[in-house]
């Protein structure tokens, strides 16, 4: 998009900021698992095809003695240490990953939650049934030991059991349990869900904020704040009341937690705006991926490798690792490769919208509470919110929203399915009911987004990563769901429909043929697990099975299995009236 009318100048330190005055802190304490000579020598001599195997590993004594034994292993050999050496030493100092979680079974796990009976389609409630039961697989309970010698896990101790991912992703990842636990509410498992909520809770009262994931090496970075609408979802099937009064101060401090840590000033026109963006300014590569971002730093020069490695670690914080939509060349365009990561220049549209989400929740919360002074703080910010998204992000002529480049001072137009984040969250205003939605529709049929079979494209850019063409993600295609859904738009619910369709049919027959869910699918061709990225594509899978659940409960009753006669002639609609708006 050309340069907005209007004038628009960036109020942030970091443009013209002295690199060389930041103070940047390691990824964590830990000389074993985030950083130091023996996580550096055992990650690049490649010991594990994942480098996130070692730093899960388990400690079998206090990291002072291994730390110890491993400066005589180095000072007393006569060459290099080779990589047998470093095989031994691990084997000899370490245990294989898992070694802190306890077998657990959910009890409040059931055979036949209500959900099973609103899917009409036989082979759709079996499916159902299916990944009602696989909670149990994901549950993990951490062990007291984690929580008495923390000094030998990378783990972080949480008080309550709680639902994984599932393949690599050992442990809990904030952004993945909203979805997770929205699943677990509709399997009525609402004491393994509160226990979740508690975990994080527990995390903001501990770290101030919630890391990235569920390891000492995410310490320094967090993922999109979703605990607002963890304790929403939460409340909505409970009515827990007290549950939230007890812990509304909390609420509060996650959010202040992005509002004084992941803020960016803008003044367009007359109007001053505070928008948020992600940023990790800690040292080093990420330990869980460290040969990799070492290799990445070859392609760079020297004085420019520390500055990569925050920018891929902030990457991280973004839940999208990795995306050309944080790429950013030497000319200062949306382009190039890895190597040109920049995301602590680009201002989100999803996460503005999850905050503006946030905002909304906590007003209505304290008005709920009777706290009518934080109520109307919220209701303000809100407000301020909507205004900003409108005047940064918004584009009326092309019917959609874009993420802000803050080098270049333009919007970044290529699509991204999280562009559409705004109508989820509704942090818009319009003139006439559904205006907005019928815009947003047009623009999706101008890209002819609506077209594929298997869902809605992370971007039309095959950039290898995994947050781009062809992979589609279970929580992006959920909130483009979500989005059309509740508009005032009759089309926008009908596609919102026919897109539910297409998502359960692709997750559905991969099912069948894996008897597996898949973290992320390709939408090219006939459907497949997605692909690309630092990672083979993960099963599982927590988000996955959510998504799925909450479709099946919203659409339940109309949703197949197979593609009917009434399903083809609902998709020949929507292309025909895509190609018909093409022409005028």
């Amino acid at each position: 998009m050309a340069l907005k009318s209007w004038s628009l100048l960036m109020v942030t330190f970091f443009l013209c900021h002295d690199r060389s005055t930041m103070s940047l802190s390691p990824p964590c304490d830990s000389y074993i698992y985030c950083t130091g000579k023996l996580l550096h020598q055992v990650q690049m001599a490649k010991l594990f095809n994942d480098d996130k195997h070692f730093v899960d590993m388990k400690l079998k004594v206090n990291p002072g003695v291994v730390l110890e034994a491993f400066q005589n292993l180095t000072e007393t050999s006569p060459t290099p240490i080779t990589k047998e050496q470093l095989k031994l030493f691990v084997r000899a100092y370490f245990d294989s990953p898992g070694q802190e979680f306890e077998k657990w079974t959910p009890g409040d796990w059931g055979d036949h939650p209500r959900i099973l009976q609103k899917i009409s389609d036989q082979k759709l409630r079996l499916w159902a049934s299916e990944l009602h039961a696989l909670w149990k697989s994901l549950g993990r309970k951490i062990k007291l030991d984690v929580q008495s010698h923390p000094e030998l896990y990378s783990q972080i101790y949480v008080p309550n059991p709680l639902v994984v991912p599932g393949g690599r992703f050992r442990e809990f990842y904030y952004w993945d349990s909203y979805w997770i636990i929205k699943g677990l509410l509709l399997s009525e498992m609402n004491k393994t869900a509160k226990g979740m909520i508690e975990n994080f809770l527990y995390l903001v009262q501990r770290f101030g904020f919630i890391p990235n994931g569920g390891r000492i090496y995410y310490e320094r970075r967090s993922q999109p704040p979703f605990l607002q609408l963890m304790m929403d979802s939460y409340i909505k099937f409970t009515n827990d009341r007290a549950f939230l009064r007890q812990n509304i101060d909390l609420l509060d401090k996650e959010y202040d937690f992005w509002m004084k840590n992941r803020t960016v000033s803008l003044i367009v026109g007359d109007r001053t705006h505070l928008l948020n963006r992600y940023i990790v300014e800690a040292a080093g590569p990420r330990p869980e991926s460290y040969s990799k971002d070492i290799d990445l730093a070859q392609t760079v020069t020297e004085a420019a490798r520390e500055d990569l490695w925050l920018e891929l670690k902030t990457g991280a914080e973004s839940g999208w690792d990795f995306s050309s939509r944080w790429f950013i060349d030497s000319n200062g365009k949306n382009n190039g490769t890895l190597k040109d990561t920049h995301t602590k220049y680009i201002l989100p549209v999803d996460l503005n919208s999850v905050l503006c989400r946030n905002e909304r929740i906590l007003a209505l919360f304290h008005k709920q509470l009777g706290n009518p002074r934080k109520a109307q703080y919220y209701d303000k910010a809100l407000k301020r919110r909507i205004a900003a998204v409108h005047d940064v992000f918004w584009d009326r002529t092309q019917g959609s929203w874009f993420d802000y480049n803050l080098i270049s001072n333009r919007s970044n137009t290529a699509f991204y399915a999280s562009n559409l984040a705004p109508l989820w969250a509704e942090c818009f205003t319009e003139q006439e009911p559904g205006e907005t939605a019928e815009m947003v529709i047009r623009y999706l049929e101008d890209h002819q987004l609506l077209w594929y079979t298997n869902g809605i494209p992370t971007s039309l850019v095959a950039s290898g990563e995994q947050w781009d063409y062809p992979n589609a993600w279970p929580p992006l295609q959920q909130i483009i769901i979500e989005g059309l859904a509740k508009s005032n738009s009759e089309a926008g619910r009908k596609i919102a429909l026919q897109q539910a369709q297409k998502w359960i049919q692709a997750n559905w027959v991969l099912y069948q043929k894996h008897q597996a869910m898949f973290e992320k699918y390709d939408v090219s061709g006939d459907g497949k697990p997605g692909g690309g990225g630092e990672y083979d594509v993960q099963v599982g899978f927590g988000w996955t099975n959510g998504v799925v659940l909450e479709l099946l409960d919203q659409y339940g009753d109309q949703l197949t299995s197979g593609v009917t006669g009434q399903t083809c002639f609902s998709l020949l609609t929507v292309l025909l009236v895509g190609l018909l708006r093409s022409q005028f």
